[in-house]
């Protein structure tokens, strides 16, 4: 999950939240860059990191009883393991090109573990070797998957800098990242709170995207179970963003 502190306490989104938002945003693409089977690759992008949230598998609190943040390391390499192979596994019975693309994304999450974890490395070698096949089935070359995954990239790194309200202030530029048509996209915030894209590689010239978050009005907690309650009674809150060029 997600975790930002505010005034008005704990802001919660969880990566089921932010996978859509991903999705959201890919599907505002320009129609040229959107491959035939686009509803495969859109689900691809949607559930890229879904399965994280376990209350009974891993601990979700800091030592000081504060939500954890996804980027605080936390779980075993075993548990990591684990995650990665529910993963992908759900995604393999959806479509080959689902899975192809969530395996690309989890051997780019987990590269590093597999250096020192020789499980991890196993099985990131048994998903890319079913890539060729995945490939053939849907008639791709390697430069088409580096396509569909460039777009995943895309979308999941804006989705991640609008869940960490990470835009700089009115008159600076974030670098999203260096994906779709190996161009280097950036993103900024203008006085009147419209988001602007550059270069623009969305189809309309202006639109709205949202994604649900909670409120914790608690500061600390005791447990994974209380944490999980709170979060089922929280507060939802709808946030929106316009994207004009």
């Amino acid at each position: 999950m997600i975790v930002r502190h505010t005034e008005k306490g704990w802001e919660i989104i969880s990566h089921y939240a932010h996978g859509l938002l991903a999705g959201k945003i890919a599907s505002q693409l320009k129609q040229v860059l959107m491959p035939e089977h686009w509803i495969d690759v859109l689900t691809g992008i949607v559930e890229h990191d879904d399965h994280l949230l376990n209350f009974d598998e891993q601990e979700y609190l800091t030592h000081n009883g504060t939500p954890k943040d996804f980027t605080m390391k936390g779980g075993t390499d075993g548990e990591a393991l684990e995650h990665a192979k529910r993963v992908f596994y759900n995604a393999v019975q959806k479509s080959q090109l689902v899975a192809l693309l969530v395996g690309r994304h989890l051997e780019f999450l987990y590269k590093g573990l597999a250096e020192k974890y020789v499980p991890m490395k196993k099985f990131l070698g048994t998903i890319k070797g079913l890539r060729e096949k995945q490939r053939k089935l849907y008639g791709l070359k390697p430069k088409d998957e580096d396509h569909l995954y460039d777009i995943l990239l895309f979308s999941d790194r804006c989705s991640l800098i609008l869940c960490q309200d990470g835009i700089p202030e009115v008159g600076r530029k974030l670098e999203i990242n260096l994906t779709i048509r190996d161009r280097t996209y950036f993103i900024e915030r203008s006085g009147d709170g419209i988001l602007k894209v550059e270069p623009w590689p969305f189809e309309s010239s202006e639109f709205r995207l949202d994604f649900e978050y909670r409120i914790l009005s608690k500061a600390t907690f005791n447990d994974n179970s209380e944490l999980e309650e709170e979060l089922g009674n929280a507060e939802i809150i709808l946030r929106s963003f316009v994207f004009k060029k």
